[in-house]
């Protein structure tokens, strides 16, 4: 079980999940989970975060069926975390 839970809401970010991607593989936390709750988006957002997930375990991906908002993206990953 990680001991640290970051969540991130995405909803048409594909311009930046590269970057984003680097600075959390980046970061010298052991036992760390990146909750990344896509918000509906409408462009290869999901499609790169699931590439990320299939490479590096400590990516979870939550796909939300449409756009509710980041509030609610971030409580629903929230829900999922597993960290302490």
């Amino acid at each position: 079980m990680p001991t640290l839970s970051i969540v991130i809401p995405i909803y048409n970010e594909e311009g930046n999940i590269h970057e984003l991607v680097r600075r959390l593989q980046s970061l010298e936390v052991k036992d760390v989970e990146f909750i990344m709750v896509n918000d509906g988006s409408r462009d290869a957002s999901l499609k790169m975060l699931t590439d990320y997930a299939s490479k590096d375990t400590r990516f979870k991906i939550i796909d939300l069926s449409r756009n509710f908002g980041h509030q609610l993206a971030i409580t629903a990953g929230m829900n999922e975390a597993t960290g302490d």
